[in-house]
């Protein structure tokens, strides 16, 4: 909101009355509120960018050894793996149990996330 009031009050200050710099505050706070609009959908298009496209066999093993690495610091008996359907699965290995299943595109998702947690809590540089 301020950008817009001393946008103004530099346009006014150049036109040199309130009545005349009217009209381009106006389409300068269009010309903001359009590059907003711009800004989010070019953040939308790189958040999507940056999600792996899984395609193949091998893609899926990269992605679940990617996910089961994350896990190691955490020592604990769950690890992830998948089906012929392209689905994740969450395995608890001391039960042999699937505890959760969801679409490979979660994964997708998840697997930053996780990695940011991870980096977050331990120290990877040592």
């Amino acid at each position: 909101m301020e950008i817009l009031q001393s946008t103004a009050k530099l346009q006014q200050a150049q036109m040199g009355t309130s009545k005349v710099a009217e009209a381009p505050a106006q389409q300068s706070v269009q010309q903001i509120q359009k590059a907003q609009i711009h800004q989010d959908k070019v953040a939308e298009a790189n958040t999507e960018a940056k999600t792996t496209k899984v395609s193949s066999q091998e893609d899926m093993d990269a992605l679940i050894n990617k996910l089961n690495k994350s896990l190691d610091p955490f020592s604990t008996s769950l690890r992830f793996g998948y089906d012929d359907s392209f689905y994740v699965s969450v395995i608890d290995t001391q039960r042999n149990a699937v505890l959760r299943r969801f679409p490979l595109e979660q994964a997708e998702q998840l697997l930053p996330k996780m990695q940011e947690v991870t980096g977050m809590l331990f120290d990877i540089k040592g």
